[in-house]
């Protein structure tokens, strides 16, 4: 498998399990007795799991070959996907807070 594949789906794969870390959880909801603590660790583990997913998302267009391929067109879309992703745990925080909704 290519480089830039493996990295492209290594970074699918961390925006997908940065999803189970949202704060609409309920599983987490049960671990984590406090709101505070649900809020700081889903973002502590967020923001770990999405710098690694942004990181592979730039190996991924790095090592894309020249010719025309797939990988190198969804890997273009990761970033915007990435800013989709991190407003969407954003507005889940302000939502868990009552902020919002």
């Amino acid at each position: 498998m290519a480089r830039s594949k493996l990295y492209f789906y290594l970074s699918g794969l961390l925006i997908l399990v940065s999803f189970c870390f949202n704060t609409y959880n309920p599983l987490l909801d049960q671990i984590f007795d406090s709101m505070i603590k649900l809020i700081f660790v889903c973002s502590f583990i967020n923001a770990i799991i999405l710098i690694a997913a942004i990181i592979l998302s730039d190996k991924s267009i790095k090592h894309s070959k020249e010719r025309t391929d797939w990988v190198k067109k969804a890997s273009k879309l990761l970033p915007f996907i990435l800013l989709i992703v991190i407003i969407i745990h954003i507005l889940s925080s302000l939502a868990t807070f009552g902020i919002i909704f």
